[in-house]
């Protein structure tokens, strides 16, 4: 595929994904004047997102609009800043309003399958089915996404209700290191093309493959899945290990984050 297109392809995915994910944990979406605001059910911004879809506002309504849905929640949110359409007036307006920079993830984009993983004998990694792998999936993601100042009820609300992990188009791998759950990943699929997301390692268990052959299954079975293209929002941790197997960067995203009030 083109790079431009590749590049849409992802944007769609990853807006779709954090759908997928505020509707799992009991959220609300509103879609109005080309804005997509998802309401999480608690105030911490990773539930709390805020992307402008088309042109229809300007940078400032969209701020604005954001400000009073969220704020009348009390409740932060997250903007997304989108690599397909410039979105720079929705940049200006956001750090006039005092929103700050969170993260700036590569966009990484593989089109063909990986070889498997080479498992040493005490890791296997199983495909979450039942409510035992779910709950190993949740306990890897809420110990590993510390490092980034999520706190583990956080994650735990994400995911507590199944829907995400057990929806159709979405696959989830756990990693067990001698029985015990280590690392995991979730893979989402749409538009043809299909997401990497919540790629895990608990912090013990770190700097033993474990991250990578997570993401050599979930890779593979997002092809399974019938998509042609791959994509990922690369940690500052996965992006070497991504970029050595064979993802390629593409662009870059832009997040930016209103603070829940009293933080």
């Amino acid at each position: 595929m083109e790079r431009d297109e590749l590049i849409l392809l992802g944007d769609l995915n990853y807006i779709e994904a954090m759908r997928d994910q505020t509707r799992a944990c009991g959220g609300t979406i509103i879609e109005e004047e080309g804005l997509c605001m998802m309401l999480g059910p608690a105030p911490h911004p990773i539930l709390n997102v805020l992307v402008r879809l088309d042109d229809r506002s300007t940078g400032e309504e969209c701020i604005e609009e954001a400000h009073g849905l969220f704020e009348a929640s009390r409740h932060g949110f997250t903007l997304i800043l989108r690599n397909s359409a410039d979105d720079s007036d929705v940049r200006e307006a956001a750090l006039k309003a005092d929103l700050v920079p969170l993260l700036s993830p590569p966009e990484m984009i593989l089109e063909e399958r990986l070889a498997p993983p080479e498992l040493a004998d005490d890791v296997v990694i199983r495909v979450v089915e039942d409510a035992a792998g779910l709950a190993a999936f949740i306990d890897v993601a809420a110990d590993a996404w510390t490092t980034y100042g999520i706190a583990p009820e956080v994650t735990q609300r994400t995911f507590a209700s199944g829907k995400l992990v057990g929806a159709p188009h979405v696959r989830a791998v756990v990693a067990y290191l001698e029985g015990r759950p280590a690392s995991c990943a979730l893979v989402n699929a749409s538009h043809g093309v299909a997401g990497l997301y919540w790629i895990s390692t608990v912090r013990e268990s770190r700097s033993r493959g474990l991250g990578e052959a997570c993401t050599r299954v979930v890779t593979n079975l997002a092809f399974d899945l019938g998509a042609r293209a791959v994509s990922l929002q690369a940690s500052p941790m996965g992006e070497p290990i991504y970029r050595r197997i064979g993802f390629e960067q593409i662009a870059t995203y832009e997040l930016l984050a209103a603070l829940e009030p009293g933080s």
